[in-house]
């Protein structure tokens, strides 16, 4: 499930009161009773407005949306009408200030205005939601987790996998050996007009998050970035469709994992019909090799009772996943926002913190660093300051 049809989908369980990604509006936010005062920072011109998480708040008992704000004066506000905000701002630091907000949502999807964005909001005493990617550098990233750490900030990082069921019910039959021994995962990124360095960043983040969420923090990193069949250089450094800069049209990259896991993650622009849409089925997907199954995704998932693609015995097709033997999740784990308040309430991190937002950074960091020093790169980076 991808993070908008995720978001609509839960939007609409929220609307309607179903069970859904995200728990009925009436299952109470809080189990202390306090209610939370709660703002938006939005970009319009960064991409839309707030990439859909200026809702984030809609309909959650004990959270009170109080105000939002964007530079822009015509995006303000449609936003304003959209969310029901009580009180607007043109500049989100006057918003901080005066507000003063428990929660905070920072809703643009290009990164480079997250880092300034939370450490304002972490200033200000806020708790923090905010849109994956966490930041543009490894750098930036630890500098939000250095303050968080410093004033007990709790961040939740929006890697939606992690809250959605088919991925959480996935994590429970790896957990119980449904599998097998895992030694190797195939993934390939969207490959749109997006394909390769925008690619990575856009999407590649939460495969990379998703992993992390299974396996566990990788140890290395192998990677190859190409232009045209060439290697990339550094002149090849651009800005994307999005705002943010990339490197390369085709990314393959090897992600090592614990227990010996094998991660490879590919995105490849070709002169065909490859970069175009697809009418049934998305082309980003996936295949998890076990010694007992291998598990797919690509738009839904299955598994062949087989370590081998190519096994030819009667019966062996390609099923749907079956139900773990135990999934249970906690109720505060089908929120973000939940999660983030129990989280503040328990003293606890959210389920995709800061942490893991700056994980997924690394990663990309570090497919950048390996393909520019023509090497193998351990994890975690000792390289911090790397950027394009």
């Amino acid at each position: 499930m991808n993070r908008r049809l995720f978001l609509e989908t839960a939007l609409s369980a929220l609307a309607s009161g179903a069970a859904g990604p995200y728990l009925p509006a009436a299952t109470p936010s809080s189990t202390t009773g306090l209610v939370y005062r709660a703002a938006v920072i939005g970009r319009t011109g960064g991409g839309d407005y707030g990439h859909g998480y200026d809702m984030i708040f809609r309909d959650l008992p004990n959270v009170t949306l109080e105000a939002i704000a964007d530079a822009d004066p015509d995006g303000l506000e449609k936003a304003r009408q959209r969310t029901g905000a009580r009180r607007a701002y043109r500049d989100y630091r006057a918003m901080l200030e005066r507000e003063k907000p428990d929660l905070v949502s920072i809703a643009p999807r290009q990164p480079d205005c997250h880092r300034e964005m939370a450490l304002a909001a972490i200033n200000a005493g806020a708790h923090i939601f905010i849109e994956k990617p966490l930041t543009a550098t490894v750098a930036d990233a630890d500098a939000i987790v250095a303050a968080a750490q410093r004033r007990g900030t709790r961040i939740a990082v929006a890697h939606t996998r992690r809250f959605s069921p088919p991925f959480v019910q996935l994590r429970s039959l790896l957990r119980e050996g449904f599998a097998g021994t895992i030694r190797e995962v195939h993934i390939r990124g969207k490959q749109d007009q997006r394909a390769g360095g925008e690619d990575l960043i856009v999407l590649g983040t939460h495969d990379f998050d998703l992993m992390r969420f299974f396996f566990g923090d990788p140890a290395w990193c192998f990677a190859r970035v190409a232009c045209q069949d060439r290697d990339a250089t550094r002149a090849d450094v651009r800005t994307g469709h999005e705002p943010i800069r990339v490197l390369g049209d085709t990314i393959h990259a090897m992600i090592g994992w614990p227990g010996g896991i094998v991660v490879t993650w590919s995105s490849k622009k070709t002169g065909d019909h490859w970069n175009t849409a697809f009418d049934r089925r998305e082309k980003w997907s996936f295949e998890i090799l076990g010694t007992r199954r291998i598990i797919g995704y690509q738009s839904d998932f299955a598994y062949l009772d087989s370590p081998f693609f190519t096994n030819r015995d009667d019966g062996i097709r390609w099923r749907p996943l079956p139900a773990p033997q135990q999934a249970d999740t906690p109720l505060h784990q089908r929120h973000p926002i939940r999660d983030l308040i129990h989280a503040i309430e328990t003293g606890g991190q959210p389920l995709c913190n800061a942490v893991d937002g700056a994980w997924a950074i690394e990663i990309v960091s570090a497919i950048y660093q390996s393909h520019l020093e023509k090497s193998r790169v351990a994890l975690p980076l000792e390289n911090r300051a790397f950027e394009l």
